[in-house]
């Protein structure tokens, strides 16, 4: 009868280090594979959400398009208050025009920082800058042309 139940309970330990084992391999060894192929999983999934995604695709193209819009935009309201500066306003329209001019400038400026920056993206929204519109946007030029 001892030996009966030296055999079961070595049979149990068994097959509870077996299971333990098992277990180990299982956690460590999916862990292991995963490790292994983050860059390939990584980058199908770059790909898959840039090249694959329409909506992406879209939003990424027209994103270009909007930015220089905002840029020529506000180009035209510096010109407009520039006329206005010309007409003689009293003297506090005079402070709002220029504080006005001062934010108009500002914004343009960070719309072209941003077009720039994207357009550098080159492995997800620049993929997508239209052959019409310029590499980059110049701080400098006084009229921005949304034509390459």
């Amino acid at each position: 009868m001892f030996r009966m139940s030296g055999k079961v309970l070595i049979a149990g330990v068994l097959t509870l280090v077996i299971g333990l084992a098992f277990a180990l391999m299982a956690v460590f060894g999916v862990g292991f594979f995963k490790r292994s192929t983050a860059d390939f999983r990584g980058e199908t999934e770059q790909i898959e959400r840039v090249q694959a995604d329409p909506n992406y695709r879209i939003a990424a193209y027209e994103h270009f398009y909007d930015l220089c819009a905002s840029v020529q935009t506000k180009e035209a309201t510096a010109v407009a208050l520039h006329e206005e500066l010309k007409s003689g306003p009293s003297d506090s329209r005079r402070e709002q025009i220029n504080a006005t001019l001062t934010a108009l400038t500002s914004s343009r400026a960070a719309a072209i920082n941003q077009y720039n920056a994207d357009a550098r993206k080159a492995d997800t929204k620049a993929n997508f800058l239209a052959s019409d519109l310029p590499y980059q946007l110049s701080l400098l030029a006084k009229e921005t042309s949304c034509a390459a």
